[in-house]
C-alpha cells in the first residue's frame, strides 16, 4: 500500500508536465503515486503521460474534456494512497523531501488536513503578462493555532488573510475525505470556492505547514490567465449559486459566530464581481446576468 496519491489532471501542458511529474519522482520519500488524468488534451500530452504510465509508480487514464473538478474526482476514486495531494500539470513541487515531511506532520499529530501555501512565479515565455503575483506568505504557524479548534483555526486564517481556495495547498487524510462525502462539485466554475468552505469545517484538525514546495507557475493560457470571456455569464451564475450556498452552508455549519460574519461577507464579495463581469457581457446576456446579480443581492439583503 502506498501512502500518498499525487492527483494531476492534464489539459494541453505539453511543455510543462515533464518537469511537474520529475519533481514527484524526485522526492526521498518514495511510498507514493502518480496518477494522471488527461482529460482530454489535444497536444503532445497524452503521449508524454503513456510513457511515464510506463513507471510501475504512476498510472494514467485518458478521458474527454470535462474540466478539473471531474478529473480530480476521478483520481481520488482510483487512489490507493492514506494520504492525497492535487498537483497541476504545469507546477512542480520544489522540495524533494517535502512528503517525507508531510508523513511526519500526519502520523505525529493525527491531522486531517496540512494547510500549506504556494510560490507563483512567471513562466519565461509570458512576455506579455500582465498578472500580479501576490506573496502567499502564511502569517501563522503552528504555535500559533496550538489549542484552538478548528473554526478558530479557519477564523484566524481570515483575519491574519490566509484564507486561500486552491486546492493545491491542502494535504488531506483519504480516510477522512471519503468518509465526509468531500468531492468536488462538477461542472461549475469557482469550484474550489464551494470545496474549501467544507474540506475545512468537516475536519477535526488543521495543521500549518509554513515551509515553501510548491511552484505555481503564471502562464498564458491557463484557465486564471485565459480570456474568459464567452464563459462570463456562466461564472456570474455560478458564483452566485456558490455564494447563496455557502453563506447557507456556513451559517448553518459553524458555531463561531465571528466566523459565520467572516464568511458572509467573503461570498457577499462575489456580487461585486459579478457586477464587473456583467459589464463585459452583450445587452442580452446583461438581462440575464442582472437577473442573477439580483438575486444575489436580494438574499443579502434578507441575511444581513
Amino acid at each position: 500500500m502506498v501512502e500518498f496519491s499525487i492527483i494531476i489532471p492534464v489539459f494541453n501542458t505539453e511543455l510543462y508536465i515533464e518537469e511537474c511529474i520529475e519533481s514527484v519522482l524526485a522526492q526521498s520519500f518514495k511510498s507514493f503515486e502518480i496518477i494522471l488524468i488527461d482529460d482530454g488534451s489535444t497536444d503532445g500530452s497524452p503521449d508524454i503521460c503513456d510513457t511515464y504510465a510506463e513507471n510501475p509508480r504512476i498510472r494514467c487514464i485518458h478521458k474527454d474534456n470535462e474540466g478539473p473538478s471531474i478529473a480530480r474526482n476521478i483520481g481520488v476514486e482510483m487512489s490507493l494512497g492514506t494520504y492525497i495531494m492535487f498537483l497541476d500539470s504545469d507546477d512542480f513541487i520544489t522540495d524533494s523531501d517535502v512528503l517525507s515531511k508531510f508523513r511526519h506532520i500526519f502520523t505525529d499529530t493525527g491531522t486531517d488536513i496540512i494547510y500549506c501555501k504556494y510560490d507563483g512565479f512567471i513562466d519565461e515565455n509570458y512576455y506579455d503578462c500582465k498578472y500580479e503575483i501576490h506573496p502567499k506568505n502564511l502569517r501563522i504557524s503552528d504555535n500559533d493555532i496550538e489549542g484552538m479548534n478548528v473554526e478558530e483555526v479557519v477564523l484566524t486564517l481570515f483575519k491574519v488573510s490566509n484564507y486561500y481556495s486552491s486546492p493545491t495547498i491542502k494535504i488531506f487524510c483519504k480516510e477522512f475525505y471519503v468518509g465526509e462525502k468531500l468531492s468536488f462539485h462538477e461542472r461549475i466554475l469557482h469550484e474550489d470556492e464551494e470545496w474549501t468552505p467544507r474540506l475545512l469545517l468537516s475536519s477535526s484538525k488543521i495543521r500549518i505547514y509554513k515551509d515553501s514546495f510548491y511552484g505555481r507557475r503564471i502562464r498564458e493560457g491557463s484557465i486564471k490567465t485565459s480570456d474568459a470571456s464567452t464563459h462570463n455569464l456562466k461564472r456570474i451564475r455560478d458564483m452566485v449559486n456558490i455564494a447563496i450556498n455557502m453563506i447557507n452552508y456556513t451559517s448553518s455549519k459553524c458555531h463561531n459566530i465571528e466566523l459565520k460574519h467572516f464568511y458572509h461577507v467573503y461570498f457577499a464579495g462575489f456580487l461585486w464581481i459579478c457586477k464587473r463581469l456583467k459589464k463585459k457581457l452583450d445587452v442580452e446576456e446583461r438581462e440575464e446576468a442582472q437577473i442573477y446579480c439580483d438575486k444575489l443581492e436580494d438574499f443579502l439583503g434578507s441575511h444581513t
